[in-house]
């Protein structure tokens, strides 16, 4: 799981530099990415929890059965709670879901972030995109998109 969170943060460094992002937010941005990330991976609740903005918006991917928009942090954390018992029930240790952000790219606009990135699956590309604010010093996610194409053979 480590070297996951490690590769993740050389893979944003690298996106960063490439994109000449010089922001000191950005760094921050990946910070509160990889903490979203190692809590999703390993269904730390609470600290997943605290990612999210009050007001945050989700679509969610198909697999969630979930078509509509979600529209507060309470909602999306209900639909993940889902995600999360699913999870905690197929494996019984840590990392319990495998997010392997490929292809990242952030993109600073003041005191918002869009972070997007991909997830590779055999059968299908996973595209998420996360919009974050900054609030009270700290970065929050206020939407995720997350859409899946399929993957020409």
């Amino acid at each position: 799981m480590a070297r996951r969170l490690y590769l993740f943060i050389i893979i944003c460094v690298c996106t960063l530099k490439g994109l000449g992002q010089t922001q000191p937010d950005s760094t921050e941005v990946v910070q509160a990415i990889n903490t979203f990330v190692d809590a999703f991976s390993n269904l730390k609740w609470e600290k997943f929890s605290d990612c999210w903005a009050e007001d945050a918006t989700a679509f969610f991917p198909p697999s969630a059965r979930y078509p509509y928009r979600a529209g507060s942090k309470q909602e999306i954390l209900h639909i993940f709670k889902k995600v999360f018992e699913n999870a905690g029930k197929q494996k019984s240790s840590p990392p319990h879901i495998i997010i392997q952000p490929l292809d990242v790219r952030i993109q600073m606009a003041g005191t918002t972030a869009i972070v997007t990135f991909t997830l590779d699956d055999p059968d299908l590309l996973g595209r998420r995109t996360l919009v974050l604010k900054k609030e009270d010093g700290k970065w929050l996610i206020i939407h995720l998109h997350a859409s899946g194409a399929p993957m020409q053979k």
